[in-house]
């Protein structure tokens, strides 16, 4: 499934998702004051002082960490197309669902 999830990424949801994502991050009051208080902390770490060293692992860890969790959003949002395909499918309201390779793609989600 990770391939299946990474070429529909790469050649199909990618824009689309991050065009949805943000439309409704940038209306979600929860994420903006997240967003805000990230700039503030950003800052406040650059004013740190820090020798190269520890700068350079420190920076590793949050890239580390935004991949990662830029990467579990879309995966999470690749479940949640995969799941609505398969609803949808189940509950025959996809026209052609009764396709032999819809449904052998539909089994790989």
């Amino acid at each position: 499934m990770n391939k299946f999830v990474n070429k529909l990424i790469r050649n199909y949801l990618g824009a689309f998702m991050d065009r949805s994502r943000d439309k409704i991050a940038l209306s979600d009051k929860i994420y903006q004051k997240d967003a805000k208080d990230s700039w503030e902390l950003e800052e406040r770490y650059n004013s740190l002082e820090l020798d190269k060293k520890e700068r350079i692992i420190i920076n590793d860890y949050i890239a580390c960490l935004m991949t990662r969790e830029h990467r579990m959003a879309d995966i999470s949002y690749m479940a949640g197309v995969g799941d609505t395909v398969k609803f949808l499918n189940g509950i025959g309201l996809l026209k052609g669902s009764n396709n032999k390779v819809v449904k052998k793609r539909l089994k790989k989600l």
